[in-house]
C-alpha cells in the first residue's frame, strides 16, 4: 500500500485538492497529513480516503478540527500518531516539538518519522529510521509533498505546481 504524505497545507485549498488528484492517480491507500491543517474546510477535501492527521503549531482551533475530524469519521487530531503500515511501525507529528522529536528519533522504535513544520522536504536516515518531511504547500520555494512505499522504503517526492 502507498501512502501519500502532506503537511503545511494552511488553507491552500488549490494546491491540496491538486495534491489528493496526484495521491488518488498513484494509487495511495492512506494518507498522512503532519499538521498544519489551519482550518476544519481543510478536511472535507479528503472525504472518503483513508486519512490519519496530526495537529501543527498553525492548528489553532483543535475543537473544531477535531469535531469536523470526527464528522468525517477520520478520529481525533492530536500531537502525534502511531500506527503500523506494511509490518512498519510510523509515528506522524508535526516536527515543533524539538524534544519529542529528538526523543522519537533517538528511541529507535520506528521505522518511518514523518514530520513537517520546515516546509522543506526532507529524506534521511537515522539510524535505522528513516525521517520524512514531504515540504509544505504553503509559503514554500516549491511545493511538495510525497508518497512512501513501506514495502520497498522507496519515499518519492511529487512537486505540486502552482497555476
Amino acid at each position: 500500500m502507498k501512502i501519500g504524505i502532506i503537511s503545511d497545507t494552511h488553507n491552500n485549498i488549490e494546491l491540496a485538492r491538486k495534491a489528493i488528484d496526484l495521491f488518488k492517480s498513484a494509487g495511495v491507500g492512506l494518507v498522512l497529513h503532519a499538521g498544519d491543517i489551519t482550518s476544519p474546510k481543510m478536511l472535507g477535501l479528503f472525504e472518503g480516503m483513508n486519512v490519519r492527521l496530526a495537529l501543527g503549531n498553525g492548528d489553532i482551533d483543535t475543537e473544531a478540527l477535531n469535531a469536523e475530524s470526527a464528522r468525517l469519521g477520520f478520529g481525533p487530531i492530536e500531537e502525534s500518531a502511531e500506527l503500523t503500515a506494511e509490518g512498519k511501525t510510523i509515528i506522524l507529528f508535526h516536527g515543533n516539538n524539538i524534544p519529542l522529536f529528538r526523543q522519537t528519533v533517538a528511541s529507535g522504535r520506528y521505522d518511518y518519522i514523518v514530520k513537517g513544520h520546515t516546509h522543506i522536504f526532507e529524506n534521511y536516515l537515522s539510524g535505522t529510521t528513516r525521517v520524512i518531511n514531504p515540504g509544505a504547500l504553503y509559503a514554500a520555494d516549491e511545493f511538495s509533498v510525497a508518497i512512501l512505499d513501506p514495502a520497498t522504503g522507496k519515499v518519492e517526492r511529487i512537486r505540486v505546481e502552482a497555476d
